[in-house]
């Protein structure tokens, strides 16, 4: 299992443009807005594509100023009580 979390900076006037082309990404989840055009975002790992990909897919939106990886958490084993989380 792999989550990655981002923080989505836009243009403030194509934010809710952005959030609903959000939702195209596979395994990506949108859990917040901020002022200035700032979305909160989660990505997980999906059969079609990687958390990594939808890394990059959102960097191509238009209206994306930048994203910026702010959690990382991997879970080799998803039997293991405790998974190994990489923290930015």
């Amino acid at each position: 299992m792999n989550v990655c979390g981002v923080l989505v900076h836009t243009v403030p006037d194509r934010a809710d443009e952005v959030a609903r082309a959000l939702g195209e990404i596979p395994g990506s989840e949108l859990h917040g807005a901020a002022d200035g055009g700032r979305l909160i975002v989660t990505l997980e790992d999906t059969p079609q594509a990687t958390a990594l990909d939808g890394l990059a897919a959102i960097h191509r939106l238009p209206g994306v100023v930048a994203a910026a990886l702010v959690y990382h958490g991997f879970d080799q084993d998803r039997g293991s009580a405790a998974p190994h989380v990489m923290e930015a």
